[in-house]
């Protein structure tokens, strides 16, 4: 049976030790960790090295909160050197006495919610707990990982419709003692990345959200139950747009996939960025006119960049006169590795949010 909770305190350094003999992370960072990323992440400058800091490090991490502390660090380092700014808004509005659950778009695997953290942690507020897809803990060593850092699992299969059933139950009653007592929650509104610029809410996710609320309230209560707010991220530069294009099936995809797309999402430039929390969502809603109000709550605090506009233009042979010249350079510079059909379909991924404004499609 999949564990669905994070690890607690109790376990945390344990499962570090665990890490350090295991060899299929020791075999990533082998392969993964040169100079340039070390130094990236305030590692020392060779493999040997960075092990033996990471070595030291575990000696003092007994808690999550100490594991976070050292993941700040290094999300505070991705933010420095490949974000050239990032600004958000809507963070002033919530209340600290509140346990909010975030609902948010989902571009990057592991980012979208850390920066949701950054922005938290900035004023005053705790961290979130994590809804992650169990694809994502396949790697044992990145689950390991995940979980250390206050992520949990939604099952997304079973070898049986009662089994996946239940799995998904057992997440439910998860988030539900986590809000009840008095933590934050982040998922993402549907299962995957968007891979098409297109952010909209599986309804599905709202009816597990309900599933261990039945026997208490109809769906109709759940806004009363639960303070939910939406999250709008928004990056100038999607470094996986190219690996969006061709991305493999949920069925399809290739063992480790995932990790190594964490790894660029993090490691590579992203231009601006900027994350919108909304309002609370009050009210009576059924399950499709919740789903339409986070969509629109999403969309409505999406920001659009340059290279939204640019391609939006592009596509729709509107380009005359633009004086676009950042995300020109963009999409020139991108126009040296792909073809120009593929180049129509990564500009697809930014003119879709413009459309997403407008209430039509592409």
């Amino acid at each position: 049976m999949i564990r669905i909770e994070p690890y607690k305190d109790e376990e945390v350094n344990d499962i570090l030790k665990k890490l350090l003999i295991n060899t299929e992370f020791l075999s990533f960072v082998e392969k993964n960790l040169n100079n340039r990323e070390s130094k990236f992440l305030s590692l020392p400058g060779s493999k040997f090295l960075a092990m033996q800091f990471f070595k030291g490090k575990i000696k003092n991490i007994h808690t999550v909160d100490d594991f976070q502390n050292q993941m700040k660090k290094v999300l505070s380092s991705v933010i420095d050197k490949t974000i050239e700014k990032f600004t958000y808004s809507g963070v002033e509005k919530l209340d600290k006495t509140k346990p909010y659950l975030f609902i948010g778009n989902h571009r990057d695997i592991t980012l979208d919610s850390a920066l949701c953290n950054n922005a938290l942690t900035e004023n005053g507020h705790e961290t979130t707990f994590n809804a992650i897809g169990d694809n994502l803990a396949d790697v044992g060593w990145m689950g390991d990982l995940l979980r250390l850092n206050k992520c949990f699992i939604i099952p997304r299969s079973g070898e049986s419709k009662k089994e996946i059933y239940s799995n998904l139950m057992r997440s439910s009653l998860f988030i539900k003692d986590t809000l009840e007592s008095g933590n934050h929650v982040w998922i993402a509104q549907k299962q995957g990345r968007s891979k098409d610029g297109k952010d909209y809410t599986d309804s599905a996710v709202l009816k597990m959200l309900h599933m261990s609320l039945r026997k208490e309230i109809s769906f109709e209560e759940i806004t009363d139950k639960y303070n939910i707010v939406t999250c709008s991220i928004s990056y100038e530069i999607d470094p996986l747009a190219k690996e969006k294009i061709t991305s493999h099936s949920e069925e399809e995809k290739k063992y480790g996939e995932d990790v190594s797309h964490i790894f660029k999402g993090i490691m590579s430039k992203k231009g601006l960025v900027h994350l919108s929390i909304g309002k609370q969502i009050k009210g009576k809603f059924n399950v499709e006119e919740l789903t339409k109000k986070i969509d629109s709550e999403i969309i409505k605090n999406y920001k659009l960049w340059e290279t939204n506009e640019y391609a939006f233009k592009f596509l729709k042979d509107n380009l005359h006169d633009s004086n676009l010249k950042r995300a020109k350079n963009y999409y020139d510079e991108l126009l040296a590795t792909v073809t120009k059909d593929e180049l129509k379909d990564i500009m697809a991924q930014y003119a879709n949010p413009v459309l997403a404004k407008e209430g039509r499609n592409l």
